[in-house]
């Protein structure tokens, strides 16, 4: 039971990751000093997790990481547009 409910936090957590970053993009308009390459490995690793859970058929799995890798898509985006 405890266990259950301790890996059913980490869906909301990943998810959520994300929103301060894409939101301090948003404000400052400036990616200086964030990795790029830092987020195109997570992307890669969330994407194989993604094919996994879609190979098992697991649905809120598919779910957290087709949401984190959209995520993670927005992130990048923005700091290559805001790259000076």
């Amino acid at each position: 039971m405890v266990k259950n409910i301790f890996f059913m936090l980490a869906t909301p957590l990943m998810l959520i990751s994300g929103i301060p970053q894409i939101i301090k993009l948003l404000k400052t308009k400036n990616s200086q000093g964030i990795s790029v390459a830092m987020y195109l490995i997570t992307w890669l690793a969330v994407f194989i997790m993604l094919v996994k859970s879609l190979t098992i058929k697991d649905n809120s799995l598919i779910l957290c990481n087709g949401i984190s890798m959209i995520m993670l898509t927005i992130n990048i985006t923005l700091i290559l547009k805001y790259k000076k």
